[in-house]
C-alpha cells in the first residue's frame, strides 16, 4: 500500500538518498523541493517544509525510465490511482481512492456501492484507469542516472511473486528429467538381476 504521512527520514535499508528533488504527479507539480530516499522496500519522498511524505512500495512501480521532458528526470508509472489530499486529487474518472482513517494511513479504495456497480463487469477498463504518472525532478540533472541505477537495484530486490523466471522453469524440468533417468536406471538394474537369476 502507498503510505501518506508526516515528514520523516528512513534509517533502515537505504540504498540511495538525494536532496532538493521535486515531484510532479499527473499535471500537478508538488512543491517545494524535498528529499528522496530509495530504500530496499519503498520509494520515499519527504518534505520538511510541508511536513508531509509519501512512501510507494516497489511493487506499485510498474514502469520506470529516464526522461527528458522537460529536463532530464525520472519517469514513473504507478499501478494505482493515487490520491494525496492537498497535493494531488487523483484522476477524475477513478477518484474513489483516499487515505486511511485519521488522514495518515495507507492508500485505499473508498468508493461506495454506485462505483462498485459501475465497475462490475469492466475489470480490464478499471485496471487501465488505476494508474498514475509521476516524475522525479532533481535540481541537479547529473544525478538522474544514479537515481535510476539505484531504482533498478531496489526493483531487483522486489521481484513480482506472481512470475516465475524461465531459468526456474528450466531447473524444475531438468530435475524431473533426472528423476526419470534414475528410475529407468533402477529398472534396468532390476531386470539384469532377474536375467542373472534365470541363467543360474
Amino acid at each position: 500500500m502507498v503510505t501518506i504521512g508526516e515528514a520523516y527520514a528512513p534509517v533502515d535499508g537505504i540504498v540511495y538518498s538525494a536532496e532538493d528533488v521535486k515531484v510532479k504527479i499527473g499535471d500537478s507539480l508538488i512543491g517545494p523541493s524535498g528529499e528522496l530516499h530509495l530504500t530496499e522496500s519503498s520509494l520515499i519522498w519527504t518534505c520538511e517544509e510541508r511536513n508531509s511524505s509519501i512512501a510507494i512500495p516497489w511493487p506499485r512501480v510498474g514502469v520506470q525510465a529516464v526522461s527528458s521532458n522537460p529536463d532530464k528526470c525520472i519517469y514513473l508509472m504507478l499501478d494505482i490511482n493515487l490520491v494525496w489530499p492537498g497535493f494531488y486529487e487523483g484522476r477524475p474518472q477513478n477518484n474513489g481512492n483516499g487515505v486511511g482513517p485519521g488522514g495518515d494511513g495507507d492508500q485505499q479504495n473508498g468508493g461506495g456501492e454506485e462505483e462498485d456497480d459501475a465497475d462490475e463487469g469492466h475489470e480490464s477498463d478499471g485496471s487501465e484507469n488505476e494508474m498514475t504518472e509521476m516524475w522525479l525532478l532533481p535540481s541537479a540533472p547529473a544525478i538522474v542516472d544514479q537515481i535510476y541505477s539505484a531504482m533498478r537495484e531496489c526493483q531487483a530486490l522486489n521481484p513480482d511473486p506472481g512470475t516465475v523466471s524461465e531459468d526456474e522453469d528450466y531447473m524444475e524440468a531438468e530435475e524431473e528429467d533426472l528423476q526419470e533417468v534414475d528410475e529407468m536406471r533402477n529398472l534396468q538394474l532390476d531386470d539384469e538381476d532377474k536375467f542373472a537369476d534365470a541363467e543360474e
